[in-house]
């Protein structure tokens, strides 16, 4: 089996690394800055046991390699980036039939999209502390395990691959889980991360609190009546508690998450058409409106367009915007 991670960032730039040094056979995709450093010098990965240096290959685009039927594709990629993934996967000899893709991601859309290219998709739910804010370097800044997975086939189920990877992740230092029914554990991460595009606008400025709750019955209602699945808060928090390692200081990490990274790289692309925005499109397809989503998707796509950094808004400021829509 040959692990290809394609996206070396914040999440998978250490799997990647942790994977090679089990001695499981690796490759990395990166692109820009980004794979100069990792061609050049290494991945420096940055953890709570300390920093190490690592020269894993990479390549910057999947026609670099050579297909192989032991492939395994981990996506790692935001999932505004996912499709032309897929496309990029299939265009370089990815056998439509035989690969298996993995989607090491939040979101709740990738699985589905991955399927409209690949025949064999697994889900993989992802509680992992990630920074990737300078070329060359990612930081997990977590100790005990490098964080939790629940991994699982595509809509539902397991198999002997599944079961295997799973076996690969936990040698590489990852608490993982394999779960027959992977979609309710993703949606429960994904009713969590809808506060990322709050915590981007708002740079922690203002109480979030009461915008988020409406963001969040926004998503549960919209989740109920597509007949999305999603695990109970108290259910999947306490499993994550569990299992997870436990977060330390770490010079260089962020405590914010990985939309609010975005703005500060300047990236020029934000993931909250994915998040905010699937609530949004539910929303429209069932003829509900659902303005606290739709407000934070707007805004944080128009601060990713101009480069704005964080912390343009405050959370009230944005409550206003949203009950004047409502």
């Amino acid at each position: 089996m040959r692990f290809v991670v394609y996206g070396a960032g914040g999440i998978g730039g250490p799997l990647g690394v942790y994977l090679w040094e089990t001695g499981r056979e690796t490759v990395l995709i990166a692109r820009g800055a980004h794979l100069d450093r990792l061609r050049e010098a290494g991945l420096t990965v940055v953890s709570g046991e300390g920093h190490r240096t690592v020269r894993a290959p990479a390549v910057g685009h999947p026609r670099e390699l050579e297909p192989r039927p032991d492939d395994v594709y981990l996506l790692t990629m935001k999932a505004q980036d996912t499709e032309a993934a897929l496309r990029d996967l299939r265009a370089a000899g990815a056998d439509p039939e035989r690969s298996a893709v993995f989607c090491v991601q939040n979101c709740i859309c990738n699985e589905r999209t991955a399927l409209r290219y690949f025949a064999r998709v697994y889900g993989v739910m992802i509680v992992i502390p990630g920074t990737h804010l300078e070329p060359g370097v990612v930081i997990n800044p977590i100790t005990g395990n490098h964080g939790y997975m629940d991994v699982g086939r595509y809509p539902a189920g397991t198999d002997a691959l599944a079961e295997e990877v799973t076996a690969a992740f936990r040698t590489a230092g990852y608490a993982a889980n394999l779960h027959p029914d992977v979609m309710a554990p993703k949606g429960a991460k994904f009713l969590g991360n809808l506060g990322n595009a709050m915590e981007a606008i708002t740079d922690g400025r203002g109480d979030s609190g009461p915008y988020m709750e409406r963001t969040r019955a926004e998503g549960e209602a919209r989740l109920r009546a597509a007949g999305l699945p999603f695990e109970e808060a108290g259910s999947f928090q306490a499993r994550v508690k569990a299992n997870r390692g436990t977060n330390v200081g770490v010079e260089g990490a962020s405590k914010r998450g990985s939309s609010w990274q975005c703005l500060e790289r300047g990236q020029g692309s934000i993931e909250t058409d994915f998040l905010n925005g699937e609530v949004v499109l539910l929303g429209r397809l069932q003829g509900v409106p659902t303005p606290f989503n739709a407000v934070l998707q707007r805004v944080a796509n128009d601060m990713a367009r101009r480069r704005d950094r964080p912390g343009r808004h405050t959370a009230e400021e944005l409550f206003e915007l949203a009950s004047a829509e409502a």
